[in-house]
Order: C-alpha cells, then sequence, then structure tokens
C-alpha cells in the first residue's frame, strides 16, 4: 500500500473530523502518503495543507489515474467480505471515507466511493459489522497492515462523555464502535475535548470550522 486517500464528503471541515483527519495522517506518518481529495472550499484547503502537502480539489479518481493506481481496496460497511492483511498488502491505496457516520448508517460509503471507483481493479472490504470512526477506521486498517486478523482487534460499543452546560450535566452518547488497546477507546488526543466543546452542534447545523 502506497497511498490512504480520504475523499473529504462532508460540506463542513468541523473541529470533531479536522481532529479526525489529524489523527489519521499521524498514524501513517513516515509509512504511505495520506492524500485529501475532494477539498472545495479554500479555508478548507488551506487548514488541511497544515496536515500534510498531498491536499486536492479534485475527485478521488483523478488522483487514482495521476498516479496510475491499479489496485484500490474501498473501506465499506456494507462490503461482503472483510479486510485481510494480503487486501493491503496488494493494494496500492486504500480509500477511506470522509464521511461522518450516520445512526443508522445510510450507506454512503458505497453510493459516493464505492460505486464510483475508476481503477484497473477495485475491491471492497468491511471492517466487520459494527460502524467505526474515520480515525478507528484508520487504526484497524493499519493493525491489520501489521498483522492482526480482524477478529483479533477489540472494540467497544458505543463511547459516552460526560459535559456540564450551564450548570446543567449532559451526557453525549456516541453510538460508534472503537478499538480498544489497554482498556482504553483508541481516539484522537484532542477528541473528547472537541466533543465538549459543542462540535455536536456544529454537525447537527451544519457550521464549518471557520463560520461565526
Amino acid at each position: 500500500m502506497r497511498y490512504v486517500i480520504i475523499p473529504h464528503l462532508e460540506p463542513c471541515l468541523s473541529p470533531w473530523i479536522l481532529s479526525e483527519y489529524r489523527f489519521v495522517v499521524n498514524l501513517f506518518k513516515g509509512l504511505v502518503g495520506v492524500v485529501f481529495t475532494n477539498v472545495y472550499r479554500e479555508t478548507d484547503l488551506i487548514r488541511l495543507k497544515k496536515l500534510t502537502d498531498d491536499v486536492y480539489r479534485f475527485d478521488f479518481n483523478e488522483f487514482i489515474a495521476i498516479n496510475n493506481l491499479e489496485r484500490i481496496v474501498v473501506l465499506d460497511p456494507q462490503a461482503r467480505k472483510s479486510l485481510t492483511k494480503l487486501d493491503v498488502e496488494l493494494a496500492d491505496a486504500a480509500i477511506i471515507g470522509g464521511i461522518m457516520g450516520d445512526h443508522p448508517p445510510r450507506g454512503r460509503t458505497k453510493k459516493l466511493i464505492t460505486d464510483r471507483v475508476r481503477a484497473k481493479e477495485v475491491i471492497s472490504r468491511n471492517l466487520g459489522k459494527k460502524q467505526l470512526t474515520i480515525a478507528g477506521t484508520a487504526y484497524v486498517l493499519k493493525t491489520i497492515w501489521e498483522g492482526k486478523s480482524l477478529n483479533e482487534i477489540k472494540l467497544m460499543d458505543g463511547l459516552s462523555i460526560d459535559i456540564e452546560l450551564n450548570d446543567v450535566k449532559l451526557t453525549i452518547e456516541l453510538p460508534y464502535a472503537f478499538p480498544v488497546v489497554n482498556g482504553k477507546p483508541v481516539i484522537p488526543e484532542d477528541y473528547i475535548e472537541v466533543v465538549k466543546g459543542g462540535t455536536v452542534y456544529f454537525e447537527s447545523v451544519g457550521r464549518c470550522i471557520d463560520e461565526d
């Protein structure tokens, strides 16, 4: 595998998704290139360029064509087969959708990515029956590439985050699966603070990171 490609398919570069993207870049640093495509807003381009130079306005298919990538594996929850180490080793690139998960899932990865990829060989693979975050997907991808099978990777269902808002205590429930290492969920370093800081509001109203 030479690249991890992330098509940015949300209208908003929120603090939440930026935290996920930063995690992926750091996770694969020195191993493969992490590439962001479909980044149309100028302010989003500038922010993502702080993470990596490989940030493009054009579609992921254009990146595939320009770089003569022949074997692509798409990480798609609706895929029939699960990802293996051999899948990763044989692929020129893996595609992780830059999509914030819905609950219940709406199958956007298949519609927006899997059904559209143009390459000599395209395979779609799932990471089990549970919906992961972008960061969790990247971690499981890397762990399988390093030699573990999918059923050796421990996952936890959901994550509860307690916050206090105007002296009212609230609990935010994130209905995703998270990889677990040493009893703790694998999440971006600033993940809890980002969620506490009001990212749920950003996501629900479609506000972008640079809007007041």
